[in-house]
């Protein structure tokens, strides 16, 4: 063996001297590292992910020895085993299967303890992900043989007066029942109590007198049947309950022309007195006779006002107070309003402009048009006129009248009717061309549409279509109609002529022509 002079040996053991601290801090570097790519606590490769764990189950209620089927989904994807558990009991073990993104677990179990079981499912985690618990689900788990049970009712009065206090007590039956009994007035619930050693109180008060029919209805629990108790009745003493409502002769009136105002009152057997108001105005009180009571008044400010009526209430019943009812009440100043036609006779289907004159021209508004007893329409004045385009449908002779409504200095007023005759087409048949002024253009362009009816003696009006919409209409003159209409549209505009007819020459419609249109920008 070769060994090294005692010479030599101290230049080693300085060099040494300097490797050893380089070792060791190179170790210590290394060691970090390797604890960096490790998870929790400092150890693995990498850091571990979180996963979200959620619980489900083919059933939340079931009968003892019953099978369901709890499912556990991991999130993201993991591999690994859940464990479920009812309460802090492990109640099974399942592997997790690959469904899409996310990681399922199926479970099939029984449960033989009856009542709400807490179900969890605890993921183990992985070299990769963190284990994870999920939020808790209830299974309700009930007896497979319920038992009966019974719930009677009882009050600590049967006879209360109004808006004072009344216990009431369930009594269910056996006394290891549990949940919850609901009390009812009719159809109405009035609360509900927990069951406790057998009984569940409710403390409650009627608003109003009269007699009430009362029942209990207890929920049943995880070993008993539900079950509801016989009626009883109570006779509350106080006033019984009360509506008005409010209706009047008129929507509209004069200034110091008559109105009634009538309130009716339910119960029928109602008594007692009704105060009318107009805003917060009283205007007069009348007695309630068979269930309304009428009053008769006039109005001396023009506007818009609101009445109401209020029923005082006694001993017996109870005050209410009736929906608002709006007036609109005009001035006093005379108005006179004159109805025309244009034309004064047309073909069924034809429209007709109805023009209404008010006199004076500074009368404001609106007028309502009727077509014998039926309204057909309204317009706003403007200028002392307005004017309504109305289709008519029906022939014969049409008994037309403008209503003007009057306004705050302006009493309303009534045309004289003015007969419109409607016909139905002749018989006599027709043909009709449609040419275009052109074909092929821009959107923009002003077109033309000329429609030729033959025989050139019809009369009457021609309706012009753009892919079955309406662009408008002309008079039929010598055999010829023609509509002027810019396009704005690009693309294939589809156009057909209808002629209407007339008494002697009925209908027809064109052939189709195509306007072909494009955009100047393209």
């Amino acid at each position: 063996m070769n060994v090294l002079p005692w010479s030599h040996r101290p230049i080693l053991f300085s060099h040494r001297s300097i490797l050893f601290p380089l070792l060791l801090v190179f170790s210590l570097l290394l060691a970090g590292c390797m604890g960096g790519l490790g998870g929790s606590g400092g150890s693995g490769l990498l850091d571990k992910s979180t996963t979200n764990v959620s619980v489900t189950t083919s059933a939340v209620s079931v009968t003892e020895g019953q099978a369901v089927t709890l499912g556990a989904y991991v999130d993201p994807l993991a591999t690994g085993t859940v464990t479920f558990y009812d309460g802090s009991t492990s109640i099974g073990t399942a592997q997790i299967a690959e469904v899409g993104s996310v990681g399922i677990a199926l479970l099939e179990t029984t449960f033989n303890s009856i009542g709400p079981q807490s179900i969890t499912a605890k993921y183990s985690g992985s070299d990769f992900y963190l284990a994870g618990t999920s939020a808790a689900i209830t299974i309700g788990v009930y007896s497979n043989s319920l038992a009966s049970s019974s719930v009677t009712l009882q009050a600590s009065t049967t006879t209360p007066q109004y808006l004072t206090n009344v216990s009431f007590t369930a009594t269910v039956s056996p006394a290891a029942a549990t949940g919850t009994v609901t009390f009812y007035n009719g159809s109405t619930n009035m609360g509900s109590a927990a069951v406790s050693a057998g009984t569940a109180v409710l403390t409650t008060s009627f608003a109003a007198g009269g007699t009430y029919t009362l029942h209990a209805v207890y929920s049943g629990d995880y070993n008993y049947l539900s079950s509801t108790s016989t009626s009883l009745a109570m006779n509350v003493s106080g006033p019984l309950v009360t509506s008005t409502s409010l209706q009047s002769s008129a929507s509209s009136a004069d200034i110091g022309g008559s109105v009634t105002l009538t309130a009716n009152l339910t119960p029928a057997t109602t008594t007692g007195t009704v105060t009318f108001y107009n805003g917060s105005t009283a205007i007069g009180t009348a007695n309630v006779n068979a269930g309304a009571a009428t009053l008769n008044t006039t109005f001396a400010a023009s506007g818009n006002i609101t009445l109401k009526a209020v029923f005082g209430g006694n001993a017996s019943w109870e005050t209410s107070t009736s929906n608002q009812f709006s007036l609109f009440v005009t001035g006093d100043t005379p108005s006179t309003v004159v109805l025309q036609t244009s034309p004064s006779s047309l073909i069924i289907g034809y429209s007709a402009t109805l023009t209404a004159d008010v006199s004076p021209a500074a009368a404001t508004g609106t007028v309502d048009f009727y077509d014998g007893t039926t309204a057909i329409g309204m317009c706003t004045v403007a200028g002392g006129t307005c004017t309504f385009v109305n289709t008519f449908m029906s022939a014969g002779s049409q008994s037309l009248t403008a209503v003007y409504s009057g306004d705050t200095t302006y009493v309303s007023s009534n045309s004289s009717a003015v007969n419109l005759n409607v016909s139905n087409p002749g018989s006599t048949p027709t043909t009709t061309a449609l040419t275009l002024s052109e074909s092929y253009g821009y959107t923009g362009d002003f077109v033309t549409l000329t429609a030729t009816v033959s025989p050139s003696a019809a009369t009457g009006q021609v309706d012009f279509y753009d892919n079955g919409s309406l662009v408008g209409h002309a008079v039929v003159s010598s055999g010829k109609a023609a509509w002027s209409q810019v396009f704005y549209l690009d693309g294939e505009n589809s156009i057909t002529a209808v002629y209407e007819g007339d008494t002697t020459y009925s209908s027809s419609t064109s052939s189709a022509q195509n306007l072909e249109l494009s955009d100047p920008d393209d």
